[in-house]
């Protein structure tokens, strides 16, 4: 049996040869690779599955972390908040200007004075003529600037016969129109229905002389051009009439 091997051995040297030289140099390297070596290779020619999944996670992280835009202070980049403003693209007016301004002396607008319509105007307007018991409509109009210069300038106590009547003084009759120690309540009464009537303020006829009805009293004097004094008087009431008579004609 062993001249058997050996002889297909000698029948094929050059192959045999070749085995026994491949064998020797596998279990050299392998020698090498497993009992030599100090570390892990840089190179390795065989790598596991998990080794590079978890280099690649890695590598995506060191990535996405270089990328991430550094966030910023919330205050620095928030929006300012839309402040209530008069619309641009209007054409100032003088009128409106100086609205404006008492208004915002009494403590009622507060955008920029720009002499424009708008928001602003519009809402500082309504909450004047809603305090003042006035029609309330936001209109910047020739009346209500005089109702504004009259609510800028209210009459002193020297010169509002009433409030002189309330303080123990003297008035002469024809300072509140013929009534002497008191406004007669009659009367005011009766122009009190009549400006309501009119439209020019909201009113209740009580027959109270209160500010409110002064205030309406001012601003229809100042309408007819009559004496702007803003107390109950025989000329007011005759004119009121007319006026009413008028507009139901």
């Amino acid at each position: 049996m062993l001249r058997t091997g050996a002889g297909i051995v000698a029948a094929r040297p050059v192959l045999f040869a070749s085995l026994a030289l491949f064998s020797t140099l596998a279990g050299i390297v392998a020698d090498n690779a497993l009992n030599r070596q100090a570390g892990r290779h840089p190179h390795p020619m065989l790598a596991t599955r998990g080794a590079q999944t978890t280099r690649l996670a890695e590598t995506r992280l060191t990535g996405a972390a270089q990328a991430a835009p550094v966030p910023t202070a919330r205050a620095a980049v928030a929006a300012p908040s839309n402040a209530v403003a008069n619309d641009p693209r209007i054409m100032p007016f003088p009128l409106v200007r100086e609205a404006q301004v008492l208004l915002s002396q009494q403590g009622y607008y507060k955008a920029d004075i720009d002499g424009r319509p708008g928001q602003a105007t519009d809402m500082a307007i309504r909450d004047f003529q809603s305090a003042r018991g006035l029609k309330v409509d936001g209109m910047a109009t020739p009346l209500l600037l005089s109702q504004l210069r009259q609510a800028a300038n209210p009459p002193s106590a020297s010169d509002d016969p009433i409030a002189r009547l309330a303080a123990g003084g003297t008035v002469d009759p024809a300072a509140t129109g013929g009534i002497g120690a008191a406004p007669d309540t009659d009367l005011v009464r009766q122009i009190q229905a009549k400006l309501a009537e009119a439209r020019v303020a909201d009113l209740k006829a009580d027959g109270i002389m209160g500010e409110r009805t002064r205030a309406a009293i001012r601003t229809f004097q100042a309408l007819e051009s009559l004496e702007v004094t803003g107390e109950p008087s025989r000329e007011v009431l005759d004119r009121l009439n007319e006026t009413g008579a008028s507009a139901s004609r």
